[in-house]
């Protein structure tokens, strides 16, 4: 199996767990923050949005800066952030499909102007800022869903309120 391979199955495997944590959300709670340091979980849910959508900007390019990149529109709704989620998956999922073995092993560094945070192959980038950098996002989403007595969906096993198997 190629690696652009694996990595798409793991997106998409991770993108749909991420998925029932997003259709979890209750608008009601969009203001809800579990401390003063933390997002609120509208702004929580608006992070995890462009995180898929970074793949080109990954694969197609040897270099991102921070300082540069525009920043994403803020959604209001359940119903738009759904919906962006769905446009971005399929942006990350085109990506991967164009990607070879060769330019996943290529450098590629993230900078915010003078100051590097990372430089590695563009592979290292997707599973640490595409794919664990939703996981993270998605972990603190099961505590604000669990602080608000929302269900918690199952992530790799059983939740305390759903069993997968």
């Amino acid at each position: 199996m190629k690696l652009n391979e694996i990595l798409l199955n793991e997106f998409k495997d991770e993108m749909n767990t991420t998925r029932k944590f997003l259709n979890s959300i209750s608008e009601d709670v969009f203001e809800f923050t579990p401390h003063e340091k933390s997002k609120k979980m509208g702004e929580l849910a608006n992070h995890i949005l462009p995180i898929s959508s970074w793949i080109p900007a990954i694969t197609q390019n040897s270099e991102l800066d921070w300082s540069t990149a525009p920043s994403p529109a803020v959604l209001n709704s359940k119903e738009a952030i759904l919906k962006q989620f769905e446009e971005n998956i399929i942006v990350g999922e085109k990506a991967l499909e164009a990607t070879n073995n060769d330019q996943l092993m290529e450098s590629w560094t993230m900078r915010n102007a003078d100051t590097v945070m990372f430089s590695g192959t563009k592979e290292t980038a997707i599973r640490r800022y595409v794919l664990s950098h939703t996981v993270h996002h998605r972990a603190q989403l099961g505590v604000y869903l669990r602080l608000n007595n929302i269900k918690v969906p199952a992530s790799y096993v059983a939740s305390a309120d759903e069993v997968l198997f």
